[in-house]
């Protein structure tokens, strides 16, 4: 008898070694998902935040020009003690018969009035100015300042890989399992069309007296297992597209229109340059704090700014007011109560922990790569070995089939044979799942799963 369909689709998997692990299908859901993913709008707004942090502190050498108006209401006029009044009045009454000529001990003519002193400052004062104010140096604060949000910055670009890449871990999870179950039901159709045949065999023997009714109702026990297995995928199938429009939005109508594939993932295990995002991310967070530390110190270093300002209106003006003045400020912090110090000592605090952190972390990614090697590698021989094991049911059923059709094995015999080629198909197909997710999870310790897209 023939060979049982399909099985060419299942096994070319193991000889189809694609430099890609993850087929179109995968990545046009991934795209999906990336809009969908909450994790990753995080750290986009993060990533934005820190970037305005940025431009805040790069802005503070940018000159910072104001407006001020204001009205002031005394209780009286400001003015000189009645004393000097009575000497200025004097003075003007001697400059005046100067000029005229007259003695100073004379009297002035009944015409000339002397004229009364003008306050300091008049009770009313309305005034308008323009000022400004110029940061010159801020003791490297600034500068140290930018260094660790740009530090900041870069920590959230590898924690968005980080996310990126377990994100294609659980799209490709949940369609790995999908393609499981359309495997299944593939070798669900492959059975069913060799039990059609049987039936029709078994049709013909009881017509010609060479079997019994039986016998014809075990092939449709057989049928009624397998409607059963049929209307459990489609249970299966129904939880993993909900599952994924859980994680990429799509609609039903799309991901019913999947064809999903399950093709062995190739990897080799070599010492990689490339380090996990999450060591990365680590370290920039690492570097972040050394330059808080020094922007915290920095409150320590004088600070140079220029000033300046502008009367826009100067008839409310005291005698002693300036219509405009201009300088340089030097502020030196000598005391502030220790709060720079606990400050530094926060970030110092801070890097320990993302030290310890790393460690860890390296740590974790030391045992695991070991663990997955092995992992990797048992699940590659486990392919192999159910892809040894469908070639022997393959052959031992139509072995079986033919000791039937010659009258030396039983009905029963064949559909345990079938059975046993439809047992060792699942555990194919759970092979190259299991197969899949251990090449991809070693890909994704190692660093290089987003080198393989």
């Amino acid at each position: 008898m023939k060979k049982l369909i399909l099985s060419w689709i299942l096994l070319l998997g193991i000889t189809q070694v694609h430099a890609q692990f993850f087929n179109r299908e995968v990545k046009q859901l991934y795209d999906q998902a990336v809009g969908k993913n909450d994790t990753l709008q995080l750290y986009h707004l993060q990533q934005q935040q820190t970037a305005l942090d940025m431009q805040t502190a790069r802005f503070s050498y940018l000159p910072r020009l104001g407006f001020t108006g204001s009205y002031t209401r005394l209780n009286d006029d400001i003015v000189f003690p009645e004393n000097l009044q009575t000497v200025l009045m004097g003075t003007q009454s001697l400059l005046i018969k100067e000029k005229l000529g007259l003695p100073f001990n004379g009297a002035l003519p009944s015409g000339v009035e002397l004229q009364p002193v003008d306050p300091i400052q008049r009770k009313d004062i309305l005034k308008a100015n323009v000022n400004a104010q110029w940061l010159l140096f801020s003791g490297f604060k600034v500068s140290n300042g930018v260094k660790a949000y740009r530090h900041q910055q870069e920590a959230y670009n590898h924690l968005t890989a980080r996310q990126q890449t377990r994100l294609w871990l659980d799209v490709s999870e949940v369609y790995d399992k999908m393609a499981v179950v359309a495997g299944a039901d593939a070798i669900i159709r492959s059975s069913e069309k060799i039990l059609e045949e049987q039936t029709r065999f078994v049709t013909k023997a009881i017509e010609n007296g060479l079997a019994t009714p039986l016998e014809r109702k075990r092939i449709e026990l057989a049928q009624q297992k397998l409607d059963m297995k049929k209307i459990e995928n489609q249970t299966n199938m129904q939880l993993l597209q909900y599952k994924m429009h859980q994680l990429t939005g799509a609609p039903e109508t799309e991901l019913k229109n999947l064809h999903p594939e399950l093709v062995p993932a190739a990897f080799t295990f070599e010492p990689s340059h490339n380090r996990q995002p999450e060591l990365k991310a680590l370290d920039e967070g690492i570097a972040a704090t050394h330059y808080m530390q020094k922007a915290a110190l920095s409150e320590y270093v004088p600070k140079v700014a220029a000033y300046g300002q502008y009367e826009l209106r100067d008839k409310d003006l005291s005698l002693l007011d300036p219509r405009w003045f201009a300088g340089i400020r030097l502020q030196w912090n000598i005391f502030d109560g220790l709060a720079a110090r606990n400050n530094a000592q926060k970030a110092v605090l801070q890097r320990q922990q993302l030290q310890v952190r790393r460690k860890a972390a390296e740590d974790m990614i030391q045992l695991g790569q070991d663990k997955l090697q092995e992992d990797y590698l048992l699940a590659n021989q486990k392919l192999k070995l159910k892809k040894a094991e469908i070639k022997l049911t393959e052959d031992t059923y139509d072995f079986v089939d033919k000791q039937y059709r010659n009258g030396l094995a039983g009905l029963t015999d064949v559909l345990n044979a079938l059975n046993d080629i439809e047992k060792v198909k699942f555990e194919y197909q759970q092979a190259v799942y299991d197969q899949r997710r251990a090449a991809l999870s070693a890909a994704e310790l190692n660093g290089t799963l987003l080198n393989n897209l």
